[in-house]
């Protein structure tokens, strides 16, 4: 009875051949231990090809972790590298607070999954026509939009690597069978008969229910799904040829979308949002919505610009502590490392008049009216500065509304402040007239010792 296992493997293989994953090229199946997983384990093992294991542990269970150790040493067995990864906290999550516990494990298990394989790696998963069906009255009773009801994709890369799944094809019949047959075992998850979760409701109330009312159904919901695909597919190509950018979206592209709903739907579902936020991500999209405005999901911020929506990792405008020096105190010259860039400087003394450099990644301050030690950090709300060439401060915010500082880019500007809390350069953009040199190309002073502190930012990349 090894047939009906390879009848799965010839599934597995005839996916990854589709779409150019080579015996050789490493290929990763997520196994949770239950009757699907175990027969994509199994059924691999008779695929030509280098697999590894996956295993998430929610840590929802007691028993979960005795999960983790099946899976194990099956992996084991077969001579196949595992990973195992237990979420801490799921169930108090702010991420289960604001999307649902199935939701919130989804975003967790493939978020540690794109960490494992990387943005080139290939990951398997278990799902069959079933789940399919399944997935397709979820979309329609949460009101998803029309190309939702296409259901799972057997390819696809939303999650930052391919994930595959080779039996949608099949029934969850197919797989027991051919795990009994085989005489493998697998672990139950009691939580799958919970009726407090809507996807096990529908599983064994309402599907039995339609199969009773109306028996072949399942045929027009394919037929459906068979649609959605093609206008999914369509809306896709209409809206790669509208953006420049994957993680952008234009303003003119949303007004001019045949259904700006779903446009915005299937745009913001690689970063986090589902349906349901649709609506309040095109609010964004309105002509008296002001530039900076922007919504949140677990992983992504997506912010109004003048003329498009981009969308920003959770973290990447983050910042690590200030850094604190006194330039001269041990040595003339040096240079600070942060995320965004570097920032180097040298003190001079010159006997002659000192050249002024007009670049905006430079600054030359009159050191004797600089008060250390000076502090290099993220500027903040609030914060002001005493430009040079004006009467005056102004608000650090206001000086990026008019040097055009994308919303998307101000997290990432930077501020040097001096002793007292005032601000001697804002970083690429403004000097404070207290502490700036003199203009007008040379620098003539009284002091012919004049020190200057020489201060230059390179950002990354």
């Amino acid at each position: 009875m090894a047939d009906l296992l390879q009848n799965l493997g010839a599934d597995i293989r005839r996916l990854l051949n589709r779409h150019g994953v080579g015996p050789k090229q490493k290929v990763w199946l997520a196994v949770s231990g239950g009757l699907d997983s175990m027969a994509l384990l199994h059924a691999a093992r008779c695929v030509d090809g280098d697999f590894g294991v996956l295993h998430v542990d929610h840590g929802l269970r007691a028993d979960s972790a005795d999960d983790a150790a099946f899976v194990r040493n099956a992996a084991v067995a077969m001579g196949w590298p595992c990973h195992t990864h237990t979420i801490e906290g799921l169930a108090d999550s702010e991420a289960r607070r604001n999307w649902g516990l199935e939701a919130a494990a989804r975003q967790a298990r493939y978020g540690w999954m794109a960490e494992m394989v990387g943005a080139e790696g290939v990951v398997l998963t278990a799902h069959h026509a079933d789940d399919q069906r399944e997935t397709q009255l979820l979309q329609w009773l949460r009101g998803s939009q029309p190309d939702a009801l296409a259901g799972m994709l057997d390819w696809h890369q939303a999650h930052g690597f391919f994930l595959g799944r080779p039996f949608l094809g099949r029934g969850k019949a197919d797989l027991r069978a051919a795990l009994e047959a085989a005489g493998h075992g697998w672990r139950e998850d009691a939580t799958n008969d919970e009726p407090a979760y809507l996807r096990n409701r529908i599983r064994h109330d309402l599907i039995p229910l339609l199969d009773e009312m109306r028996p072949g159904w399942a045929a027009g919901m394919t037929r459906t799904g068979e649609i959605a695909k093609e206008w999914r597919k369509h809306l896709s190509g209409w809206m790669a040829g509208m953006q420049e950018r994957p993680s952008a979206l234009s303003l003119e592209a949303i007004r001019h979308a045949p259904s700006p709903t779903q446009l915005m739907g299937l745009w913001s579902a690689p970063f986090g949002f589902g349906p349901a936020q649709s609506s309040a991500l095109l609010e964004l999209a309105l002509e008296t919505t002001e530039v900076g405005r922007s919504r949140a999901s677990s992983t992504h911020r997506i912010v109004r610009e003048r003329a498009e929506l981009v969308a920003v990792a959770v973290g990447a405008d983050a910042f690590k502590e200030p850094v604190h020096w006194t330039p001269g105190e041990f040595s003339d010259f040096g240079e600070l490392k942060t995320e965004r860039g570097r920032l180097t400087w040298r003190m001079e003394t010159r006997p002659v008049g000192v050249r002024i450099d007009p670049a905006d990644d430079t600054a030359q301050l009159d050191w004797s009216r600089v008060k250390p030690p000076l502090c290099l950090r993220a500027w903040r709300e609030g914060d002001r500065i005493q430009p040079l060439g004006l009467e005056g401060s102004q608000l650090i915010s206001d000086v990026l509304t008019q040097r055009k500082v994308a919303a998307t880019e101000r997290a990432g500007q930077w501020v040097v402040e001096q002793a007292d809390g005032r601000i001697v350069w804002l970083v690429g953009h403004r000097i404070a007239r207290h502490a700036a040199l003199s203009t007008g190309g040379e620098e003539k002073d009284a002091d012919p010792q004049k020190a200057v502190l020489h201060l230059e930012w390179k950002p990354v990349g």
